[in-house]
């Protein structure tokens, strides 16, 4: 019995700090798409988070869709698999090789997707090179840490700085 309310003491201690990390993140997202001035509240609606996130690094959603079709056709192509391997009857060693293999392609491609969509945010945010590195490999943290800096300022899609009401000669949000 002293086992099972110790587990169920260090599970609830797991949670409650994961909630609170997931909570700061937020607020920390929340405050990034102000300064890029965007609404906070796009940093919870999960697949407009996303969006939003690749036209503040980029300037548009190109990015953002071409995210959105690589994991549609993903998700596709494991329903399908799925299928043709309940539905096949004999030997689809054949079948479960080529969709490994595609699914592997795909998992790569989402995968720089997302790196490249992490360090470009951070670089429209005028962070170092060695920052945006990290951002990719700790987005979380990158998150955390420019969310609440205050000398970090939003510079303008792919850190080109743009002449607007955000960032431009008269900046008041430095």
């Amino acid at each position: 019995m002293e086992f099972l309310a110790a587990v169920i003491i260090v599970y609830a201690v797991i949670l409650l700090v994961s909630l609170a990390i997931g909570i700061v993140g937020i607020v920390a997202m929340w405050k990034l798409y102000e300064k890029a001035g965007e609404p906070g509240w796009s940093a919870i609606v999960p697949v407009y988070n996303f969006m939003q996130m690749c036209k503040i690094a980029f300037g548009n959603y190109k990015m953002a869709w071409i995210y959105l079709i690589i994991t549609a056709g993903y998700f596709v192509l494991s329903m399908t698999a799925g299928i043709m391997n309940v539905m096949s009857s004999g030997d689809s060693t054949i079948l479960t090789l080529m969709t490994s293999l595609i699914g592997f392609v795909f998992t790569i491609a989402i995968s720089v997707i997302a790196a490249y969509v992490y360090y470009m945010f951070a670089k429209s945010y005028g962070k170092s090179t060695g920052f945006c590195i990290l951002s990719i490999f700790f987005g979380a943290i990158t998150i955390i840490i420019m969310g609440f800096d205050n000398n970090t300022a939003y510079v303008g899609p792919m850190g080109i700085p743009q002449n607007n009401y955000y960032n431009g000669p008269n900046n008041y949000y430095r």
